[in-house]
């Protein structure tokens, strides 16, 4: 029996830099934010995903793509929940159908195109987010605790410029 020789170990393809480490460490924050949300929003009986939309169609002020102008009364597109959740219209159509059906979000004649539909929440919708809502500030209290004001500012700033970033490299296809 002829032996097998373990090849011999060449050099990480990459070398520690900080770029490298911050890029695999908002990776893994961004996972395990996914756990804690995941956990929240099944007490309600939605995904993070519909819980991520009806946030956006409610207009939460903390999310980042949200436009700071207050909701159109009117309610919103799907293509534009679709384009700043960058999620697949497929997707997008599945995750409003089962939205639908829960009873927490309903459609509305665009009064300026009647083909076009636009979303609201129901009341129903209004109560899981307000269901959901002390989970979130007690992570979010436990997640940030001994960071001040200042602190959590610059690093949203920060990290909003990462995002816009891809988000034009993207357009561009560059990366």
């Amino acid at each position: 029996m002829k032996a097998t020789s373990i090849p011999e170990r060449k050099d990480p393809i990459s070398q520690k830099s900080a770029e490298e480490t911050l890029v695999f460490t908002i990776l893994e924050v961004a996972a395990q934010l996914n756990k804690r949300s995941a956990s929240m929003t099944e007490r309600a009986g939605i995904t993070t995903q519909q819980w991520l939309i009806m946030l956006f169609i409610d207009g939460d002020p903390n999310i980042y793509y949200v436009d700071k102008t207050p909701l159109d009364k009117d309610g919103i597109l799907a293509s534009e929940i679709a384009e700043a959740l960058n999620v697949s219209r497929p997707n997008i159509t599945n995750l409003i159908s089962s939205l639908m059906r829960k009873d927490l979000i309903m459609q509305i004649e665009d009064p300026e195109d009647k083909r076009r539909k636009r979303l609201r929440l129901t009341e129903k919708g209004e109560q899981v987010l307000q269901q959901i809502e002390p989970y979130r500030k007690q992570s979010n209290g436990a997640l940030f605790a001994g960071f001040d004001e200042e602190v959590l500012s610059k690093m949203s700033e920060d990290l909003q410029l990462v995002l816009q970033r891809l988000n034009s490299n993207k357009r561009r296809s560059i990366l």
